[in-house]
């Protein structure tokens, strides 16, 4: 037959054409907004050549959508966008990065709440594209690519029986999450995300692809890779996860007064967190508003059938005033799809372009009832009706997990407790901001000062306490020196070499 070009090459000629054309007809300047010098018009051709993946640049249409976080509230702006369709396209990220001296943010998702996976005068290596599932039955094994999805994650195991602890939100991927940690509903039962992690393929700044496990030479990296956090150590280029059976869950939700809901909050604290509740035993418990009203509601999954899962709610269902309002037993892929719009979705008719800010931490002491009761008073004073208060349980398999073998060391502790909080301008920011400061002073004398890394936030005073504590973090900062000496994968709460 005859040779043709790919329309994909195709495509690249005519941008290089265009790229040529436009710099011949506007002479080097100086960006607006913030942006910095451009990048010559040869370099972006070099870069739009050797890659096979799309790439986006300062003046392409798609450029001011595709430098955008999940959260509008950071606004940065890249020097290029390379949306990478193969390993070899991050290697020659990497290259280019390091022979014009620009610095990297690696994105997978787009959901980092700090907003590191983007930046200014730099380039933005996403991984996206690189998404896709093979579940190896015979070894109870799944591999997934960094840019995969949840929705697609979990699609591509149900019905097989096989699962593996995802988050609720179903457009994060796989990469950043497990570097994370990565917490879900079935946590409880089969851990941390990071926990069921087998092997990492990963780029090094070096220019070497390598392959960390357990047991194999770079078993320190794999260490580091689990709870690290992503853009630290390399670029992760696969997982491979072990699997567990699980053909199908019970899934549950159940509302109150608001007369009670203070009784239900100490009662899920002191039974359904560490002690008493069966692992097998996930939910989460939401503070939000629904029609302008303020919702209590706690929904979950159990990893087993619905008369054990009765059973073992059986106490929060005695609570006067208590309605099971989803009772539904499926795969785990439909109850996670089916909990975003039921009973209701929290939060309720989220505007396009929302800002969002966040603060968490976790508590490992009793909150008194009386303290609830304050914490469900200032509720009420929300700024607008898309804030939530949720906590997510720990126990279980994630307590029974040894706490020195990753680097996600927040093991014995009763749950995360987040409050979030949304805004429109810089006045409703404000205001969001000193709702939340509120809410958080009330919860912070039982709080152990430790935030989960997965949900960075920007200023944090010594956030390497914070995220790791200061065993972990030497020994992440060992890692660091080995793989990245020359800190060339940085950010503003990166890991530093010793």
């Amino acid at each position: 037959m005859a040779h043709r070009k790919s329309a994909n090459r195709v495509a690249k000629q005519r941008h290089v054409a265009q790229l040529r054309q436009h710099a011949a007809q506007h002479p080097p300047a100086t960006a607006a907004a913030g942006q910095g010098p451009q990048l010559a018009a040869e370099h972006k051709a070099r870069l739009v050549t050797q890659t096979v993946g799309h790439v986006v640049f300062p003046g392409d249409p798609e450029y001011e959508n595709d430098r955008q976080e999940s959260n509008p509230a950071f606004q940065f702006y890249p020097l290029a966008i390379v949306y990478c369709a193969c390993e070899a396209d991050v290697l020659v990220c990497i290259q280019f990065a390091q022979l014009f001296q620009l610095k990297v943010s690696v994105r997978s998702g787009g959901h980092s709440t700090a907003g590191y996976s983007v930046n200014t005068g730099g380039i933005v290596i996403d991984l996206s594209e690189m998404k896709g599932v093979v579940l190896d039955e015979d070894h109870a094994v799944v591999h997934a690519l960094p840019g995969t999805p949840f929705e697609v994650f979990n699609a591509a195991l149900d019905h097989t029986g096989w699962h593996v602890p995802t988050g609720a939100c179903g457009d994060v991927c796989v990469a950043g999450f497990v570097q994370g940690g990565g917490y879900g509903y079935t946590s409880r039962a089969y851990g941390i995300q990071s926990d069921c992690a087998v092997a990492f393929r990963v780029a090094l700044a070096d220019g070497r692809v390598v392959t960390a496990k357990a047991d194999g030479e770079h078993a320190d990296l794999f260490w580091a890779l689990r709870g690290g956090t992503g853009g630290n150590f390399g670029i992760v280029l696969q997982i491979s996860y072990r699997a567990v059976k699980l053909p199908s869950v019970w899934g549950w939700s159940i509302t109150w007064n608001e007369a009670q809901a203070a009784e239900v909050l100490e009662l899920l604290q002191t039974r359904y967190t560490r002690q008493h509740a069966p692992e097998q035993l996930g939910y989460m418990m939401n503070l939000g508003y629904y029609n302008d009203q303020v919702v209590y509601m706690v929904q979950g999954m159990y990893c087993g059938p619905r008369d054990q899962g009765m059973a073992a709610i059986k106490p929060l269902l005695d609570i006067p005033g208590a309605q099971l309002v989803v009772d539904m037993t499926g795969t785990y892929a439909e109850l996670n799809n089916y909990f975003e719009d039921h009973p209701y979705p929290l939060p309720q008719n989220l505007p396009d372009g929302i800002c969002e800010t966040k603060a968490s931490g976790y508590v490992d002491k009793p909150i008194p009832k009386e303290v609830w009761q304050k914490v469900i008073d200032q509720f009420h004073q929300a700024v607008n009706p898309w804030s939530m208060v949720y906590t997510e349980p720990y126990g279980g398999a994630i307590a029974r997990y040894p706490v020195e073998d990753s680097a996600f060391v927040h093991r014995h502790v009763d749950m995360d407790i987040v409050i979030d909080g949304c805004w429109r301008d810089e006045a409703e920011r404000v205001k969001v901001q000193a709702w939340i400061d509120g809410l958080y002073e009330l919860l912070r004398p039982y709080m152990n000062g430790h935030k989960y890394q997965n949900y960075p936030v920007r200023g944090l005073p010594d956030f390497a306490w914070a995220y790791w504590g200061e065993e972990a973090y030497l020994k992440l900062r060992a890692v660091k020196s080995m793989y990245d000496p020359s800190n060339f994968f940085q950010y503003q709460q990166s890991i530093e070499p010793l």
